[in-house]
């Protein structure tokens, strides 16, 4: 399915940056009351989710200071997950309460659906246009999450090996994808997959709390290999615990924690090849921002 959309752009946007720290700045959607950014590409186009007063969710776009709202024509509301060098965004749309992935190209929509999903979204895109993602199957107590690749228009599923649960976050140009699964007892590891090869990623001593639960739906990866997630240092890892919540950069087999200052909690969803990376964090009244950290002041 395909349709034509106009977007609409709002001024006055938000942009500010956070107090000495010149190379970090606070993303907030105008009148939304959550904002998030979950993916940056080369130019420094930044997508993400906000939630506006009449708690809709929406899909954006923040592009040369402006923001514009990304909706699936005739849908409930959306998000939006990465955006490739040449525009190109994928994210999800939801439709009678179901999750369907979306790719957004050139002023045009295309669903994104796994062959026979139940629920289905679109996590991220190369500059090739692969698209990797999370599709569903089954009802009720027997729904099973996979990740897949959709490549030339042709689905593959990719599932790691004895785990009970996948996803497909981001794909780069060489072909590389990260995700995340459940193993089976319960706890939650990150993956990177080269030619078939799965390699599980921890952040040092969160053996089971890296990149666990729903506050984390993606996470980020460039084309130098470079990893952005999070991870939570708690028993309880839910948005509102104060202080449990951090992000995280691998880069080079190196592990580095990453905080917003004065922050509750702060998440990381993507970098580019720059070494820019977005995100999200929680202030101390439990109120939900997006921030973008250049690697550049």
């Amino acid at each position: 399915m395909k349709a034509d959309v106009a977007v609409a752009f709002a001024l006055g946007f938000t942009l500010k940056a956070l107090a000495g720290t010149p190379a970090m700045v606070t993303i907030d959607f105008p009148g939304a009351v959550f904002t998030d950014a979950v993916g940056v590409n080369a130019k420094g186009d930044i997508v993400g989710h906000y939630i506006d007063a009449k708690e809709a969710d929406h899909g954006y776009l923040l592009r040369a200071g402006r923001f514009s709202t990304i909706d699936f024509p005739a849908s409930s509301g959306g998000h939006a997950h990465d955006i490739n060098s040449q525009g190109a965004i994928v994210g999800q749309f939801f439709r009678d309460e179901v999750g369907h992935g979306y790719l957004f190209t050139a002023g045009v929509f295309t669903n994104i659906d796994f062959p026979g999903a139940t629920e289905c979204r679109a996590n991220g895109i190369n500059n090739a246009g692969d698209i990797v993602g999370s599709y569903a199957t089954g009802k009720d107590g027997a729904v099973r999450w996979r990740g897949f690749l959709r490549r030339g228009g042709v689905y593959t599923s990719i599932e790691f090996p004895g785990a009970s649960f996948t996803e497909a976050w981001r794909i780069n140009d060489s072909d590389q994808i990260i995700g995340r699964y459940l193993s089976d007892n319960g706890s939650c590891h990150i993956y990177r997959l080269t030619k078939s090869n799965f390699v599980t990623i921890d952040y040092p001593g969160s053996t089971n709390r890296t990149a666990v639960g729903d506050i984390y739906p993606v996470g980020g990866f460039n084309n130098h290999g470079d990893i952005v997630s999070g991870y939570c240092n708690a028993s309880n890892c839910e948005l509102e615990t104060t202080e449990a919540l951090h992000g995280f950069v691998l880069s080079k087999g190196v592990f580095t924690s990453l905080d917003i200052p004065r922050a509750a909690g702060t998440v990381a969803f993507g970098i580019n090849d720059e070494g820019d990376i977005v995100g999200g964090y929680t202030d101390k009244s439990f109120r939900v921002h997006g921030f973008l950290k250049r690697a550049r002041p």
